[in-house]
């Protein structure tokens, strides 16, 4: 049955005590279908997917911890697996299984990780530029000990932390240089 023509509602669910937002597009009858954002994207990402697909299937839209309307990590920790379990709860918490997963860029990452984890929880999978490292990439990686690239990724972050918050004179003067970045 076709659903209406508004827009999604908002709902939260709790991972790792983290409130974590998701958009759901209604359709509560229809198959699940899991659409999950990039890095530096929210789930609003989605939309124009979301209004196409509504009528066929019921579509729950996650903003990634430290993402749109969700928590950030505490201690700004974001790793893979972290994300992964974000969703493993949210699919466990709605009850959603088996699902459809769309996810883009990081998201198809996660959801392909998510996949291998939970294989009978997932129906059919989309990966769109969910690339994973190839196997010089990994090796170049892991080749490297441990400690070494643990202190490496110390240096990394704090040499962020020393950084100061570019300002800028106006919201127009923030946009062009978004615009410059991103010209989409």
């Amino acid at each position: 049955m076709p659903t209406s023509s508004s827009g999604p509602t908002s709902h939260v669910y709790f991972s790792q005590r983290l409130r974590l937002h998701y958009v759901d597009w209604g359709n509560h009858d229809a198959p699940p279908l899991l659409l999950i954002h990039g890095g530096r994207d929210h789930c609003r990402n989605w939309d124009w997917v979301a209004q196409a697909l509504r009528d066929d299937f019921h579509i729950i839209a996650p903003d990634l911890r430290g993402h749109g309307d969700s928590s950030w990590a505490i201690g700004g920790n974001y790793a893979l697996i972290d994300y992964v379990y974000d969703i493993a709860q949210l699919v466990r918490q709605r009850t959603m299984a088996p699902l459809s997963i769309m996810g883009h860029s990081l998201g198809g990452y996660i959801s392909l990780l998510y996949s291998g984890l939970y294989p009978e929880t997932v129906s059919k999978l989309v990966n769109v530029d969910g690339v994973v490292a190839s196997p010089d990439q990994i090796k170049a990686v892991t080749d490297k000990p441990f400690h070494e690239r643990m202190l490496q990724w110390i240096d990394q972050v704090r040499s962020l932390s020393g950084r100061t918050v570019k300002k800028y004179k106006s919201i127009e003067e923030a946009v062009a240089r978004m615009h410059g970045e991103n010209p989409r």
